[in-house]
């Protein structure tokens, strides 16, 4: 997996594109939207209710939660979460200890995930005491998991590289009284509330709306454009391609899907891309799961001689290599980014929460963030809580 400066949501959707069983490349179902010629959909796609479209009609969506969880809970804004001074003077007396478990750390979605979790937990003087990274194996994470139970933490933030086959594991600790908090997706069988704390992730139908509404403002309204999807069935980036073709359904009348395309290998999208530019030669416009596939969609778009001025992509997260080029004023023109460090701190205070009795949500959900050229800056330092890199500084000049 390409971890290049990348805040790919690169979570459990790369270790899905390793592990899973269920691989669908384009599916049979066909969208029938007004707006769209019948393009193939992946087996996992779910048409628009009448209420998400309702939702989608509303003029701006960015800062709105749009998700739902995995098992259908109404998302709790991440913001929200409170702790007040006495629950704080509770938590501090406990000296509690957590534990963070990732699939894979070699990315910037997940070192800020880990960094907001470090913030989070020194505030409230809980002790960190193992972070581990399993590589994207899921033996690795379970020997992680083991290893983590023999220190006896009182919290557990992980997000599965393979949630079925783990979940002995993850059970076993949840037996044992430790507080989970997953990151993004829970371990089938297991119970909010009773195996685990919360699920807590970015509002990835919100993200695919926002990217729907950058893509429009780019093509002035009107257009054919195609999008490349992550071909396996995962709950999250399900969620940011079924909210990018609800909003352009309710909202977009003259933009035309008028072809799709999976990918399995995020690192190896620059040839499905350029297959499908071939097969669709005159399109304007194409969306992308996230920044990573994007790249291979840039270099694609070199090749067949395409100009940023005609041919506008649009994607999911803020990577490092998506915002060098949209400063550049390349071929992406805006995003829908997630904000990974505060998915970070959310967790830690739920976690928290957990330990002295406080409330607790089933799954919370943080709000999407538009990006593009005019106001690069101002967000990069929303999700990294960092200045923006030289390069990308020097490009926005």
């Amino acid at each position: 997996m390409k971890k290049k400066g990348s805040i790919r949501k690169v979570g459990a959707l790369a270790a899905t594109a390793l592990l899973s069983v269920s691989l669908f490349g384009c599916g049979t179902q066909a969208n029938q939207g007004s707006n769209s010629a019948s393009v193939a959909q992946p087996a996992w796609y779910q048409e628009p209710t009448a209420d998400q479209l309702k939702q989608a009609q509303q003029d701006t969506v960015a800062g709105v939660i749009l998700s739902s969880g995995p098992n259908g809970e109404k998302a709790f804004p991440a913001e929200q979460i409170k702790i007040t001074d006495q629950q704080l003077a509770k938590i501090k007396a406990g000296h509690y200890t957590a534990a963070i478990s990732m699939h894979y750390s070699g990315n910037d979605w997940s070192q800020q995930q880990i960094e907001g979790l470090k913030s989070e937990f020194q505030k409230l003087g809980i002790t960190i005491v193992a972070v581990t990274d399993a590589n994207f194996k899921n033996t690795q994470q379970v020997a992680d998991l083991e290893a983590i139970s023999a220190k006896k933490p009182n919290i557990l933030v992980s997000i599965p590289v393979d949630a079925k086959t783990e979940k002995s594991a993850y059970q076993k600790l949840a037996d044992s009284g430790v507080k989970i908090v997953f990151m993004d997706q829970p371990v089938p069988g297991m119970t909010a509330g009773k195996d685990y704390v919360s699920v807590v992730s970015a509002d990835n139908f919100g993200n695919g709306m926002v990217a729907a509404d950058e893509l429009a403002k780019a093509l002035d309204g009107k257009g054919n454009i195609a999008a490349l999807y992550y071909a396996s069935n995962f709950y999250v980036t399900n969620q940011r391609y079924e909210g990018f073709v609800t909003r352009l359904k309710a909202k977009y009348p003259n933009i035309h899907l008028v072809a799709t395309e999976g990918f399995q290998d995020p690192n190896q999208t620059q040839s499905v891309a350029s297959a499908l530019l071939t097969k669709q030669p005159n399109l304007q416009g194409l969306w992308v799961a996230w920044d990573i596939p994007t790249m291979g969609a840039v270099s694609a778009a070199r090749i067949a001689g395409k100009n940023p001025s005609d041919f506008k992509i649009v994607c999911e997260d803020l990577g490092h290599e998506a915002a060098l080029n949209m400063a550049q004023n390349g071929f992406v023109k805006g995003l829908g980014a997630q904000r990974p460090y505060d998915q970070g701190v959310a967790e830690a205070k739920e976690a928290a929460l957990a330990l002295i009795g406080g409330e607790t949500h089933p799954y919370v959900a943080v709000a999407s963030l538009a990006v593009d050229r005019s106001n690069l800056a101002q967000s990069y330092q929303t999700v990294y809580h960092a200045a923006p890199p030289a390069d990308v500084t020097n490009a926005l000049k």
